[in-house]
């Protein structure tokens, strides 16, 4: 049995990330720390084979370090695209890969790691299960770019009310658009979102290049999107 400890600062990302890896038979994760002080007595206690480490957590990472090597404990950074940071510390750890890495991958990754190896997949290629997503295509094509920047948003783990502030626009506007992208993509709530975007990759990009900056301030006056019921999947 193969025991993670997952140490990711984004709730809704650690959740559908926690779902993937307890659904090997061969995984048990033994710690989902929100802090530091969490973090370092979870490695401390439960001596896991794998850390998967935000890179949030990189400004303690001498003294996780220290600790993890004690344990023999093979660390996994989740790095954000583009960080050139995260590169920086490749050679000190076991494993380095980037947060918008498939599923499939980041299990085989871990594996690896348990048995010794060492992984750096800094840069994620488009793989040709990625291309062949049909699904990810036609639920991405269905989906307006303001309501593909939400999407981001809510797995990043923000909230209604900061959603609203970051495009300018009002909350209600955010949960009406919430209850439309819920209805193309399947889902009835922000779990189930985020476990979508796990496996459709294709709908991990930020879309914000794509939305004019007006458009960041209209959201509210859009007709189709007032006067739908309220829910508390969409909170």
């Amino acid at each position: 049995m193969i025991n993670i400890i997952l140490a990711d600062h984004q709730r809704i990302f650690r959740i559908g990330m926690a779902s993937v890896l307890a659904a090997e038979d061969d995984f048990r994760i033994v710690g989902q720390p929100h802090s530091v002080d969490q973090l370092l007595h979870g490695l401390e206690k439960f001596r896991p084979h794998v850390l998967l480490l935000s890179s949030a957590y990189l400004g303690t990472l001498d003294e996780i370090k220290r600790i993890a090597d004690r344990q023999h404990t093979a660390i996994l950074l989740l790095a954000e695209a583009g960080d050139p940071v995260s590169m920086t510390f490749s050679t000190d750890l076991q494993g380095v890969i980037q947060r918008s890495t498939p599923e499939s991958t980041v299990v085989h990754c871990v594996r690896h790691l348990a048995r010794g190896g060492r992984v750096l997949r800094i840069t994620h290629h488009q793989s040709a299960d990625d291309r062949q997503d049909s699904v990810g295509i036609r639920v991405r094509q269905r989906l307006s770019p303001l309501e593909l920047r939400i999407v981001v948003f809510v797995v990043q783990g923000y909230r209604n009310r900061e959603i609203a502030l970051r495009m300018g626009t009002t909350e209600q506007a955010v949960k009406n658009s919430l209850r439309r992208i819920f209805d193309k993509t399947g889902v009835y709530d922000r779990v189930q979102l985020a476990l979508f975007v796990l496996h459709h990759r294709i709908l991990a990009g930020d879309p914000v290049s794509a939305i004019p900056p007006l458009a960041l301030h209209s959201v509210a006056a859009i007709p189709s999107l007032r006067g739908l019921s309220r829910r508390a999947t969409v909170n």
